[in-house]
């Protein structure tokens, strides 16, 4: 393992000839100049200091606190147009593409018409071209990132978050310059985060503490070359610290990069619902008769499917995405992979496929509830969400009306 030397000088102080009123962190690693920018990632001033921390320094190597997937998107400002929504609901990728959107959206809002979210990241990338220098990103994979936060918390605990963040859809926050510049204070994101519940330090971990620990290896990895003198490195100014406190060592990242494994309850799920299911309705009509049995097996299909077409009603579905809704629903009870939500959404986004302008207006149209009936890629989310809901609603009344009558 190669010597590294710690320099660390305070907060917004110049080295090398290099002065900024940014959080900034430099140090050596085996006489290698690392130079570290933290900036707000919808801050006007970070945006000049990312251009002029890179024409000062001439860096060999840039590295921008991005994943590979982001970095495409940034560098693509088609990106989103270009995406295939259908395909994203036939993966069954719709928790990511719409956690992706949320914070997309949430930083559009509190940015201005001048500065979008990212543009510090897009001007060292430009910077980087034009330079022939290489530009690494040295984020993890957001996907790994959501998958490994939403694995650390229980079903109760997701449903509470997403509704955290859906509600945040709904607000429009003008963010003056002053508490922009408020953003990069490492005070600040950490008063953040301990105002957390303690049950969701887990989230706060996988998004925060590991991230920091994975740029500080990355970054620390983009030294090892030889020929590498010098790095500059773009980040959120809440990593700073963390990246400080771990770039001394060599870490392990494939632990890092792991996914979590369907919890127990997961699987057992795909097995206890069917056989619930089918044993109430058999006892029923062992203990009650044919009759009783039949009524129990009807009363499943047109609550369970009648509460689902109610949702991709009410969500203004297209006609043969309220019948897919009404007819999975009693089928994904003893089917379990079958869910009246996906497949809604799935069909939905098939015939009405979202255009060019709906994923502009995004942050736009999620301010009010009639932009998100307006708009088809809200809409889509809308078809997926109220008839699983309504779904879910009708097997707690079936089930409990099955119960009774046993009782």
């Amino acid at each position: 393992m190669r010597s590294i030397k710690k320099t660390t000088p305070p907060r917004k102080s110049t080295k090398k000839g290099f002065k900024t009123k940014e959080p900034y962190l430099f140090k050596t690693i085996d006489k290698t100049e690392v130079h570290i920018l933290g900036t707000a990632h919808i801050s006007k001033q970070s945006v000049e200091e990312v251009e002029k921390l890179i024409q000062s320094i001439k860096p060999d190597v840039i590295c921008v606190e991005l994943c590979e997937s982001r970095m495409k998107s940034v560098e693509d400002p088609d990106y989103l147009k270009k995406l295939d929504i259908f395909k994203v609901f036939k993966e069954r990728k719709m928790w990511l593409l719409l956690s992706s959107l949320i914070l997309s959206s949430f930083q559009k809002k509190m940015g201005n018409q001048d500065i979008k979210p990212g543009d510090e990241m897009r001007k060292a990338i430009t910077l980087g071209r034009s330079l022939k220098k290489p530009v690494l990103p040295v984020d993890r994979e957001i996907q790994t990132t959501l998958k490994r936060s939403w694995g650390n918390v229980g079903f109760f605990s997701k449903m509470y978050l997403f509704s955290a963040l859906l509600a945040s859809l709904l607000v429009r926050e003008d963010v003056s310059d002053e508490k922009i510049e408020e953003m990069k204070s490492d005070d600040i994101l950490k008063d953040l985060f301990s105002q957390i519940p303690k049950k969701y330090e887990s989230i706060k971990n996988v998004i925060i503490d590991e991230r920091d620990v994975y740029l500080a290896e990355k970054i620390r990895v983009s030294t090892l070359d030889k020929k590498v003198k010098k790095v500059v490195a773009v980040v959120g100014a809440g990593h700073l610290a963390g990246i400080e406190r771990n770039i001394d060592l060599q870490n392990d990242l494939s632990v890092l990069d792991e996914v979590p494994k369907p919890k127990l309850w997961d699987s057992l799920s795909l097995i206890i619902y069917p056989v619930f299911f089918a044993g109430l309705i058999g006892y029923t009509t062992w203990s009650q008769g044919g009759e009783a049995g039949l009524d129990l097996f009807s009363k499943l299909i047109y609550i369970k499917g009648g509460l689902a077409a109610l949702g991709a009603l009410i969500a203004w579905a297209h006609p043969i995405s309220i019948l897919l809704a009404f007819i999975t629903a009693p089928i994904g009870t003893f089917v379990p992979i079958f869910k009246a939500g996906w497949v809604s959404a799935l069909f939905e986004s098939y015939l009405r496929k979202p255009l060019v302008e709906d994923f502009e207006r995004i942050a736009e149209d999620s301010e009010s509830f009639q932009g998100f009936w307006k708009n088809r890629v809200l809409h889509i989310f809308l078809v997926f969400f109220l008839p699983q809901f309504g779904s879910t609603i009708g097997t707690f009344i079936v089930a409990g009306k099955g119960l009774k009558n046993l009782f």
